[in-house]
Order: C-alpha cells, then sequence, then structure tokens
C-alpha cells in the first residue's frame, strides 16, 4: 500500500469523524446512523494507520493488493448503508401510505358529520317556521327589511 493511500485514508477517516461530531453537536443526525459513520471512520483510520494489518488480511482472503481489499471494504460498508436506508424508506412508505387512509377515513366521518348537523339544523328551522306560523328569516335578510321599511316610510311623507 503506498503512503500516499495510507495518507489519504487518515485524513479521510478525520474528515468522517470530525463532520459527524459536528453533525451531533448540531443533533442533525440519529443516533444509529452517527455510530454506523464513527465505525466506518475507525476503520478507515485502522486501516491506514496499520497497514500490516491490510496486508495480512488481503493475503489471507488471496485479494491481488492491498488498495483493492480497501476499496471492497469501503464498497461493502457504504452497500451495508444503502440497504439499511432502503428499509427505512420501505418502513416509512408504509407508514405513509397507513397514514393517508386513516386521514381519508377521519375526513370522510367529518365531512358526514358535518352533512347530519346541517339536516338537524334545517330540520329546527322547519320546526320553529311552523310552530310559529311564520317565516323564519336569515337575519341579514331582517336588516335589509327594516332599511326597505326606513326607504318606504322616507318616500311617504
Amino acid at each position: 500500500m503506498s503512503d500516499v493511500l495510507r495518507i489519504l485514508l487518515f485524513f479521510a477517516a478525520l474528515a468522517t469523524g470530525g463532520w459527524i461530531c459536528y453533525k451531533i453537536r448540531k443533533l442533525q443526525v440519529k443516533m444509529q446512523d452517527a455510530i454506523f459513520w464513527v465505525v466506518f471512520a475507525v476503520i478507515l483510520a485502522v486501516l491506514g494507520i496499520f497497514p500490516e494489518a491490510c496486508y495480512w488480511l488481503t493475503e489471507r482472503l488471496g485479494i491481488i493488493s492491498p488498495a483493492n481489499f480497501i476499496f471492497l471494504v469501503i464498497i461493502f460498508l457504504l452497500l451495508e448503508k444503502v440497504f439499511t436506508l432502503s428499509l427505512v424508506v420501505s418502513q416509512l412508505e408504509e407508514k405513509i401510505s397507513v397514514l393517508s387512509a386513516e386521514v381519508a377515513l377521519r375526513s370522510s366521518a367529518a365531512e358526514k358529520r358535518l352533512d347530519q348537523n346541517e339536516e338537524i339544523l334545517d330540520d329546527l328551522a322547519e320546526k320553529i317556521q311552523n310552530r310559529d306560523g311564520k317565516n323564519f328569516k336569515n337575519p341579514e335578510e331582517d336588516h335589509k327589511d327594516g332599511e326597505k321599511e326606513k326607504t318606504d316610510r322616507r318616500r311617504s311623507e
């Protein structure tokens, strides 16, 4: 493994660790995600600081180059993260469909109650109208009628 790759791995580990610490302080990352990224940074740092471990694992696994092994590890970790995020997205999509169905049912029930209340009010207005023997007027219509009577009185005077 070249010295340049070791230095890149070490600085990538520092950058990842610093970035995740910043996000944790700002409370912008969930703890589960933070743990993943901290472990990722530690693995990068170990591979960069101790290249002997990388050489040993490369020989044991039959991989030609330590650089290929590092890329394999990084790809594996990122694929695991993508799979985990895929599971989370699937769960959230299921929750969204359940919540949208629940909202639809609740709005339908509220609409039915509103229609029932309107029917009750109409029935009450009809009963009052029949009981009093006169027309049930809207208060706005009463106001208009009062203005009309005033205008009629002024004309007659």
